[in-house]
């Protein structure tokens, strides 16, 4: 038996692709609209984040335990949630404590 290879129209190999075009909007709306963010807000809103994450897992794993919550799968999705949410957030303070480190050590 053969194989054929896959062939493709000549019109759709030629074709241009045309740029996506922008979309108009007000400016003056989106400048309302977006203010910007300050370290302190960014940080405040990923230790949210991640007390969610954990206050979630432990209350789908008491849920899990008493018998209200019947599908295994959902509590080991949102455990390991938690914890890959845990493990990026020790890995982003180990990175701000060695760039804290690395410019006290500097000198001036």
């Amino acid at each position: 038996m053969q194989i054929q290879p896959i062939q493709m129209p000549i019109s759709m190999t030629q074709g241009g692709i045309l740029p996506i075009q922008p979309i108009l909007t007000d400016s003056t709306q989106n400048a309302a609209e977006v203010s910007p963010a300050t370290f302190k807000d960014l940080m405040k809103k990923a230790l949210t984040d991640l007390n969610v994450s954990q206050v979630g897992a432990n209350d789908a794993i008491k849920s899990l335990a008493t018998g209200g919550e019947e599908n295994l799968h959902d509590v080991i999705i949102s455990m390991e949630k938690a914890s890959m949410t845990l493990q990026y957030a020790i890995q982003i303070r180990n990175k701000m404590l060695e760039a804290y480190q690395s410019v006290s050590q500097m000198q001036i």
